[in-house]
């Protein structure tokens, strides 16, 4: 049998409209935050979640900070 790659189904919070809405402003003006990378895959985080897609930590932590 193949290795198969496993997301467990774990009920999570859905992030609120306020939340999204920070996030959207925060990743559609990438220049008013060039100095907090952090924020910026923060807000990245958020949108996927809000999307419900999943969001690979390990991929997410390697992901250079200027690339968020």
């Amino acid at each position: 049998m193949k290795d198969v790659l496993f997301h467990p189904l774990i009920p999570t919070a859905r992030p609120t409209p306020r939340l999204i809405a920070d996030a959207r402003q925060v990743v559609a003006n990438p220049e008013l935050y060039a100095d907090r990378p952090l924020l910026r895959r923060l807000a990245w985080a958020a949108l996927m979640a809000e999307r419900r897609r999943v969001v690979d930590q390990n991929c997410l932590a390697a992901m250079p900070l200027d690339r968020a």
